[in-house]
């Protein structure tokens, strides 16, 4: 009997001491919980409002982009008529380029029929007989 009245002392004994740190493990619990309750509910409190900025945001950066693609748009169509603008422009310049250089050729083609008269002319008075002085 006396193996078994001190295996129950030790027992008890091992089950006071146990209390004695169970019951501050405990304790720290209860206020650990406590405290991660009011952490949630201030999170909560805080989270709603960052939401709904965050829902107004994202509602503004569509409004922007929606108004950007419409504006992609009136780019994209003035790009083109500055295409077709930079095609007129180059044609109107080779037509001044032919122009002048039809102009710049009859010039020269005018002096040669000038030169070309007074040739035939001057041969024409010399079989006359009569000279001219032009």
């Amino acid at each position: 009997m006396l193996f078994l009245e001190i295996t129950s002392a030790v027992t008890a004994l091992t089950l006071v001491v146990l209390a004695f740190c169970l019951i501050p493990v405990l304790v720290e619990l209860k206020k650990t919980a406590v405290s991660l309750r009011t952490v949630s509910e201030s999170l909560q409190l805080e989270i709603t409002p960052l939401i709904k900025e965050m829902r107004e945001t994202i509602a503004d950066i569509q409004v922007v982009t929606s108004t950007t693609a419409a504006n992609a748009d009136g780019i994209n169509l003035l790009m083109e008529e500055l295409g077709h603008a930079g095609h007129n422009i180059r044609m109107i310049n080779k037509v001044i380029g032919v122009a002048s250089t039809l102009v710049s050729g009859s010039t020269n083609w005018l002096t040669g029929v000038r030169v070309a008269g007074k040739l035939l002319a001057d041969r024409l008075l010399k079989k006359k007989g009569v000279t001219a002085n032009v």
